[in-house]
């Protein structure tokens, strides 16, 4: 077996291991009474699911923007807004996480930018996504579960980060040139801007986290928040499932858990919190799709290739 299909075959493993957790989560603290009264909770609080609709669209916006500044072309920002919001719309469709080759394919169709180009921007973008993620997951790990994360699960990581990029667009990255690229781009401010923006992009998924636990009466400060998301979307790369159900409650309740929170109250705020974004990626899809019905090419031209590969 290659290096990239055991690498593929582990985080299926992984990811069917979450889906029986999940399973025992919901048949030990599934309580329909708490799930509805934490509901009618946020159903109560218009103006505060509002403004967390309001800040996880930010968090997107953050990314497309430091996505255009990447790639440092004059293309028109909806571009890299619609194609965020394609891909968030299209992971939580699919099993696989596909939606970057969406990102591919509607950058890819304005001027004067290749397949390659795009690839590689896409690639860059996600790598850094992740190692955010990462060093709030690992700073998280340090302050909450005072633990420091060894060399060898870094490493581990940062490998199975890179695995993602390849298996997401099967075809090899030019590293040299993605290299120099890298130089070019993050050695000056400009570099530095996309970092931050990154960042912040995060910091306001976290922040949606947080608003949600506060409503159904589980405060979280922010930091906690920021550490609970880190912690719950990295544990994306083994999704098995469309929008990562299973994996995503699993990971979110066992975080919470560590924070103190009681395992039945955890359960059901994952599951409140994992609902509300799988809503507004259904939403966002759905008004990309209407503004821009020329992307539809580009969504059905990624599901035939998904499916042809299978």
């Amino acid at each position: 077996m290659s290096g990239k299909r055991a690498a593929q075959a582990a985080l299926r493993v992984a990811g069917v291991a979450l889906l029986f957790i999940f399973a025992w989560l919901t048949y030990r603290y599934f309580d329909s009474r708490l799930l509805l009264r934490q509901l009618a909770e946020l159903v109560r609080h218009p103006a505060d699911l509002a403004g967390a609709a309001f800040v996880y669209g930010v968090s997107f916006w953050l990314r497309a923007w430091a996505w255009k500044q990447y790639v440092g072309k004059p293309i028109a920002f909806s571009v890299y807004w619609r194609a965020v919001l394609l891909s968030l719309f299209i992971n939580h469709l699919v099993p696989v996480k596909i939606g970057d080759a969406a990102r591919v394919a509607v950058l890819a169709r304005q001027p004067g930018v290749s397949v390659g180009e795009a690839v590689e921007s896409v690639a860059v973008m996600r790598l850094l996504d992740m190692a955010v993620l990462g060093g709030f997951a690992a700073f998280g790990m340090y302050m909450y579960m005072h633990q420091i994360p060894g060399i060898p699960l870094l490493a581990a990581l940062a490998a199975a980060g890179f695995v993602l990029v390849l298996i997401v667009f099967r075809r090899p990255l030019r590293i040299d040139r993605l290299w120099r690229r890298w130089r070019t781009v993050f050695h000056s401010w400009r570099g530095m801007l996309i970092v931050a923006a990154v960042a912040a992009s995060w910091l306001c998924e976290a922040s949606v986290i947080g608003a949600i636990a506060r409503t159904v009466g589980m405060p979280l400060s922010f930091w906690q928040a920021v550490w609970v998301n880190s912690a719950t979307v990295s544990g994306q790369i083994a999704q098995v499932a469309p929008g990562g159900v299973g994996t995503y409650e699993a990971v979110m309740a066992f975080a919470l858990t560590v924070l103190g929170v009681p395992w039945g109250m955890a359960y059901a705020a994952a599951v409140l919190t994992h609902a509300f974004k799988f809503l507004f990626s259904y939403a966002a899809g759905a008004v990309v799709l209407a503004l821009w019905q020329s992307d539809w090419q580009a969504v059905r031209g990624v599901w035939k290739k998904e499916r042809e590969r299978r």
